[in-house]
């Protein structure tokens, strides 16, 4: 039997992420089960530049969503994502060693516009945007919250490796 929508939907952000990995040199593992909201850590061998860089062998742990209905965007152009709240205070701890972000792939509602094949490529459409929120503020809501996340935060090869050289560079992200 096929896997379902919505592990369809994670298997294609998974896919984006490991496309990212692989063209910036770095290793993606998925968790084995949920671990304090960790979908998967991705690690960068040695450094990630120069030796500008303070810490070698950085890693960021990663929260994976997938969504076409949970968006909507602002007047500005930042989105709004509908989040779990218990997924929002594994992502907001302040004390965490290794750094975690929320990522989520924007997905078309037509699942046929996802991937798209040729003899000259293999697209996932649209995009993903991360987002930072340790030591946003607790909430006390029942079952989800609305999360800002902003348009330019759009997670490219380029973004990620600036992300990972933040993290050798012990800066916050």
């Amino acid at each position: 039997m096929p896997n379902t929508l919505q592990e369809s939907m994670e298997d294609v952000s998974f896919a984006y992420m490991q496309g990212l990995c692989a063209y910036n040199g770095y290793t993606i593992s998925k968790a084995e089960r949920d671990n304090d909201g960790v979908d998967a850590t991705i690690k960068c061998k040695g450094y990630p530049i120069d030796t500008s860089c303070k810490l070698c062998s950085p890693s960021i742990d990663i929260q994976l969503k997938a969504s076409y209905a949970k968006f909507k965007q602002k007047r500005n152009g930042d989105l709004i994502f509908v989040l779990e709240t218990k997924n929002y205070h594994n992502l907001i701890m302040g004390n965490r060693m290794i750094p975690i972000i929320l990522v989520v792939l924007h997905m078309d509602r037509d699942r046929k516009k996802w991937v798209k094949h040729s003899k000259s490529a293999l697209k996932i459409a649209k995009c993903a945007y991360w987002v930072n929120l340790k030591n946003h503020q607790p909430t006390n809501n029942g079952s989800s919250i609305s999360v800002v996340i902003p348009k330019e935060n759009i997670l490219s090869c380029e973004c990620l490796k600036k992300l990972m050289i933040k993290v050798s560079k012990e800066e916050e992200l």
